[in-house]
């Protein structure tokens, strides 16, 4: 089943063969080996646990080490103990491992790379793990293709912080307008996948499968994306969650990267609500990193943002909270935060 933060989780028909051609395609587009060794902590009843990394390396003949549930000191422990060489988690992981003191003294020597899904992963939070010498890179991939769709060389983790690099093999992509139209290079559209790796529809939902495949296999995914002048792409946002206010489309991803650059912030989200001028604004959510002092304000926060941000991108609203909320498989619920 998808993981349902932008509506009703829908469940994703995953054939024999996609599983195997996602495990072929990752294998052979993010250069996994046979004496690699990964820690599986992501829950099974999600694509992350199963088919990220699991399935590839077992199909690969590596190793693969099953966590009972996700501890960030635990597993920077176990990283030096049981010589990980790849490790995937969501966003939000990576930054608990960040936060936790057991990071002072983890021994990651043997890690090749790490790599984040599941959500834009912060720029600030790739460059942390550089620092400490971890090649980290940012994938990208949904339950219904893959869920491996890009790779990232290492020797652009920092270079291109924040791409998600080239399709894998196997695998057509484009980028497309509201018309089905491909777009040039540097335009937002919506990215569209086709090859062995796409679901054959969803469960018992043929009016979702209908919407989502084409007649001749491209799957539409509604995520926003571009190109840069290189062919690097990047995901801008989600197409649900793009708004527009003052007849400018925002889209919230760009808005959450520059509260990201602050070092205090550790998590944030932007939804856009109903406003009587503008139509819709921008409502920014943020937690804290309780360990940085003294704290941003609001408007010190708004400040950095219009710093950053043309005008009409700016959130209009701003909420600072503990924690935000997140689902089973670590994503940042958005709609609990308006609901």
């Amino acid at each position: 089943y998808t993981s349902g933060t932008t509506g009703r989780p829908k469940g994703a028909l995953l054939t024999h063969g996609t599983v195997t051609w996602n495990a072929v395609n990752t294998s052979t587009g993010w250069d996994l080996r046979h004496d690699d060794v990964t820690i599986t902590h992501t829950p099974f009843f999600h694509t992350g646990g199963w088919n990220v990394l699991t399935l590839p390396l077992l199909h690969r003949g590596a190793t693969v080490v099953l966590a009972e549930r996700f501890d960030p000191g635990e597993t920077l422990r176990a990283i030096g103990e049981q010589g990980v060489t790849v490790l995937f988690a969501v966003p939000t992981m990576f930054q608990m491992m960040l936060d936790d003191p057991a990071l002072a003294s983890a021994s990651l020597g043997s890690v090749r790379f790490f790599i984040s899904g599941g959500a834009p992963c912060p720029i600030p939070l790739i460059e942390a793990f550089a620092k400490r010498g971890v090649t980290f890179k940012q994938g990208y991939g949904l339950t219904e293709v893959g869920p491996n769709c890009f790779v990232l060389d290492a020797r652009d983790a920092i270079r291109k912080a924040g791409a998600v690099g080239f399709p894998v093999l196997h695998l057509d992509t484009r980028i497309v307008d509201s018309s089905g139209r491909e777009v040039a290079r540097g335009v937002v559209g919506e990215l569209q996948l086709r090859g062995p790796t796409v679901c054959a529809g969803y469960f018992r939902n043929p009016e979702a499968t209908a919407k989502a495949k084409s007649a001749d296999g491209w799957f539409s995914t509604g995520d926003l994306f571009r190109q840069d002048e290189e062919g690097y792409h990047y995901v801008v946002g989600r197409l649900k969650e793009m708004y527009i206010s003052g007849g400018e489309n925002v889209y919230p991803a760009e808005v959450e990267r520059v509260l990201y650059q602050l070092e205090a912030v550790i998590e944030a989200a932007v939804v856009g609500v109903p406003d009587e001028r503008w139509g819709e604004v921008g409502r920014a959510f943020v937690a804290l990193d309780p360990k940085i002092g003294p704290k941003p304000s609001p408007e010190e926060i708004l400040a950095h943002c219009r710093a950053n941000l043309a005008r009409y991108k700016v959130p209009k609203h701003l909420t600072i909270l503990e924690s935000l909320p997140k689902g089973p498989s670590g994503k940042i619920l958005k709609q609990a935060l308006v609901s």
